[in-house]
């Protein structure tokens, strides 16, 4: 018998997803939901905002860890009823990119879910990558997984924006390069991630 904790959509829970899209996973075996960080930089981003968002929206307490040695910051929860949950609202236990995951279909439906969802996504995969000598910043997406980057790409489309690619690492990237749509990402979508907002330059 499974309890669901979320019976339906909200811009909380788009946002959530997309941390989970960016850098979280679902383990089938114990029912732990994780979301891994930098504990440096993603720390004051885990404590002060993922979080309070997680315990308020499915009102339960999560537990935060650190590896100080590897550098890594964990957010966890092993709770069946969270695990399905979240697998009713579009995500995909295992290995991410061996499931080629994507943007759920029900985010689509509504531009406030996009906005979060997209949020979610930046503030863990993302990159905020000051210009040196221009005063403002590249928005960088980058994953691996071909579905979330398309997905990706198709929802900044709808919002209005105009991406561009890099594949010259090993990891394929999508960015934003046009000053009026940083400028526009940054005061529609906005970044929850201390790290990302200290990192953007751009007068305003």
């Amino acid at each position: 018998m499974v309890n669901f904790l979320v019976n339906k959509p909200s811009v909380e829970l788009a946002e959530f997803i997309g941390i989970m899209l960016g850098d979280g996973n679902l383990n089938r075996y114990n029912y732990q939901i994780r979301v891994c960080g930098h504990n440096i930089n993603s720390r004051q981003y885990f404590f002060n905002y993922i979080m309070p968002l997680a315990n308020k929206l499915f009102d339960i307490k999560f537990n935060v860890y650190e590896r100080p040695r590897y550098h890594q910051i964990y957010l966890v929860k092993s709770n069946k009823n969270l695990f399905y949950t979240l697998i009713k609202f579009g995500l995909v236990p295992g290995n991410k990119k061996l499931n080629n995951v994507t943007i759920p279909k029900w985010i689509f439906r509504d531009k406030k879910y996009l906005k979060a969802c997209i949020r979610g996504l930046v503030d863990t995969d993302g990159t905020v990558c000051p210009i040196t000598g221009r005063n403002y910043s590249y928005i960088w997406f980058k994953s691996g997984i071909p579905n979330l980057r398309n997905s990706f790409s198709k929802a900044m489309e709808i919002l209005g924006y105009k991406t561009a690619k890099w594949s010259g690492n090993l990891t394929p990237q999508t960015y934003i390069g046009k000053k009026e749509l940083i400028r526009k990402y940054y005061k529609e979508i906005k970044f929850k991630n201390p790290y990302h907002i200290k990192r953007f330059m751009m007068p305003l």
